[in-house]
């Protein structure tokens, strides 16, 4: 489904062109339906030198509109995140895991307007049954349609992943998928294959504690990392962090037509490069219900200065941030033809 402004450019790009061919003594009769993206256009044979110029150039200005819906996957080269330990912020408690044994961590940019993020959630959802992963729903900050977002979650995504579009997906940190359009047969197999990458961490463990205080608003959270560097990449550090979430939020209001959301990223807590630590932590007040948890996170950080060589996928002439469309080289094709056709007509 097209987003609104995209509709608006498809309305614009109409219009505009039957006046064009009304001017030019033809017809345009557009029918379109923009919930299905398809259009019927009909015209009449008068002037046909100019209509023909005039829908080439109908057909440049759709080619250019920026598409929401995604697909590739890139890979990342800016280390990897992994951990995922939880437990529930209402009581006190110890985890304890292996490496080997972390889920994956899955990194969901989306918002409560997002159509096509409810789809990409099925998805998540449905692997989550048959592979280990954990989800953290990051939601759009300042926004009037959003009750969860966050400057810290916010910060994080334009920091660390140039910012993005809902729905956006980030497994282990290190590959991101944007859009709800699957890469391979089904969003379920793009995902499968992406949390199932292997990152080689080897022998260690990630140990997380916590102990409520008896305000029940506020703890002392403890971790512990064992990792051994030889198998992470050269130079490169690792610092941690914890998540706070909201298992479930109720809000009805949301343009999308989910009312529940779960794993909703409420604060991000910054502990440093220091393998373990302790920290006193003050808890956000639950949206509804009292089912907040916490979770420790590891993040694996290339040495600053080194930037990754340029690939094609990372040049595409459609950036997902900006909302802007730009020509490719299709369109350009296109203007061109539709120049000479215009100049021949005259």
């Amino acid at each position: 489904m097209l987003r609104p402004i995209e509709l608006v450019w498809v309305s614009v790009i109409i219009t505009i062109a039957a006046q064009r061919l009304d001017s030019a003594a033809g017809v345009l009769e557009p029918t379109y339906d923009l919930s299905a993206t398809t259009i019927e256009i009909k015209v009449n044979p008068a002037n046909t030198m100019r209509s023909v110029a005039t829908l080439l150039a109908l057909l440049l200005c759709l080619s250019i509109i920026p598409s929401s819906q995604g697909g590739q996957a890139e890979q990342l080269d800016i280390g990897f995140t992994f951990g995922g330990n939880g437990l529930d912020a209402n009581q006190s408690g110890n985890s304890s895991s292996s490496l080997a044994d972390l889920p994956a961590i899955v990194e969901y940019y989306t918002a409560t307007w997002c159509a096509n993020c409810v789809e990409v959630e099925h998805a998540l959802d449905n692997i989550e049954q048959s592979v280990n992963i954990q989800q953290f729903h990051f939601h759009r900050n300042n926004d009037s349609e959003d009750p969860w977002g966050t400057d810290a979650g916010e910060g994080r995504w334009n920091a660390r992943y140039d910012g993005g579009i809902a729905p956006t997906v980030v497994f282990n940190g290190s590959i991101k998928q944007i859009g709800s359009v699957a890469q391979d047969e089904t969003l379920e197999a793009d995902y499968t294959s992406h949390a199932n990458e292997d990152l080689s961490l080897g022998v260690g463990t990630s140990t997380l504690g916590w102990v409520l205080n008896s305000d029940n608003v506020s703890g002392t959270a403890t971790w512990n990392l064992v990792v051994d560097q030889e198998n992470l990449p050269l130079n490169s550090t690792v610092s941690s962090m914890i998540w706070i979430t909201e298992r479930f939020g109720n809000f009805p209001e949301g343009g999308n037509g989910v009312e529940d959301y779960p794993h909703i990223v409420r604060g991000v807590i910054e502990l440093g490069q220091n393998a373990s630590g302790t920290i006193e932590i003050d808890l956000p007040t639950p949206h509804d219900d009292n089912d907040l948890q916490i979770f420790l996170v590891h993040q694996v950080n290339l040495p600053e200065g080194e930037e990754p060589e340029e690939t094609e996928e990372q040049n595409d002439p459609v950036s997902p941030s900006d909302g802007l469309p730009n020509i490719g080289f299709i369109g350009g094709v296109l203007a061109l033809v539709c120049a000479a056709l215009l100049r021949r007509s005259d």
